[in-house]
């Protein structure tokens, strides 16, 4: 399937898609959440709650309606989610949607993106031009390392 054929299974996500976000993203939950607090943040009520937020762009990689890779941002250009199934990685689904959203969020006249990165995609974000503005934070039952991308940088 060429870039184009992929771009076409890109869509909104929409409240019937929670139940398969929330478990695109459980087998991810151990590698930064720390306790039953953070857990609760990637839980289907409230990635249902983000899908109803009028200010978060939520996206899914979907062909035959089964998820493969999701990404979402708020209009003030900060990543909320951005996950690809486990067994959909190194397929360049993740690169595509990261694509995708970033030219949306330049679109909407976005400076930055900021996101609170797992340690272990820290290279991933990397990769994508960000740089680390934090160490390492434990907070809200999450742990994370805050980066940033200048958008000003990219154009």
């Amino acid at each position: 399937m060429n870039r184009a054929e992929k771009l076409k299974n890109i869509r909104l996500a929409v409240h019937e898609d929670a139940v398969q976000i929330a478990a695109l993203i459980a087998p991810y939950i151990p590698q930064f959440v720390l306790n039953e607090q953070g857990a609760q943040k990637l839980q289907q009520p409230v990635i249902e709650a983000l899908l109803n937020h009028a200010t978060v762009h939520y996206y899914v990689y979907a062909p035959d309606q089964h998820i493969r890779a999701v990404i979402a941002f708020n209009s003030a250009g900060h990543l909320i989610h951005f996950f690809t199934a486990q067994s959909f990685l190194r397929q360049g689904l993740g690169r595509l949607l990261w694509q995708y959203a970033e030219a949306s969020m330049l679109a909407q006249g976005n400076e930055h993106i900021s996101v609170n990165s797992s340690c272990d995609a820290q290279g991933v974000y990397e990769a994508f031009g960000f740089y680390t503005v934090s160490s390492v934070i434990e907070a809200s039952g999450l742990r994370f390392i805050q980066m940033r991308k200048d958008l000003s940088r990219a154009r």
